[in-house]
């Protein structure tokens, strides 16, 4: 019987990591009509995300595997501030495209997995995690220690 294993992802996980975002998306938006070629340039653009990120400095993929299946991710993008005089800074992390198969919800999974990215992320002494989650994620972020900032302010640049 295989165990749950929380690691960070490899680029043997780029199909399934796609696929997954994939399908995150259409169950976020079920309005979405993606064609064939609509569907090709994603997974080609994807693609080219993963293979950019993982390993690199800036993004830090968290997978939660059972077997040989990927059931929930989430994606770490590490902001490096501007240093100020006087004290020490510490680069932050954007949490984005956290996310578990529905067949592995509500078995704690996810929680786990947050569990493990606070501890690596304090280990690493990041100043702090920030989140932006949509209605439905709200109370799983809140049961998992995080609380809402104030709100932050955008210049839309594209629909």
């Amino acid at each position: 019987m295989s165990e749950l294993i929380m690691r960070t992802a490899s680029a043997g996980d780029i199909v399934q990591l796609a696929e997954m975002r994939y399908d995150y998306t259409l169950e976020e938006h079920p309005e979405l009509a993606v064609t064939e070629e609509q569907k090709r340039d994603y997974i080609d653009e994807m693609h080219e995300f993963l293979e950019e990120a993982i390993g690199s400095e800036n993004w830090v993929l968290w997978v939660a595997e059972y077997g040989d299946e990927i059931v929930a991710h989430a994606y770490l993008e590490l902001v490096r501030k501007v240093p100020r005089p006087g004290r020490a800074t510490k680069p932050f992390i954007y949490m984005t495209n956290v996310y578990t198969r529905p067949q592995h919800r509500g078995l704690g999974i996810g929680s786990r997995l947050a569990q493990v990215i606070e501890k690596w992320s304090r280990e690493l002494e990041h100043d702090f995690i920030l989140v932006w989650p949509n209605e439905r994620g709200e109370a799983f972020y809140t049961k998992n220690g995080y609380s809402a900032c104030s709100v932050p302010m955008e210049l839309r640049l594209s629909n």
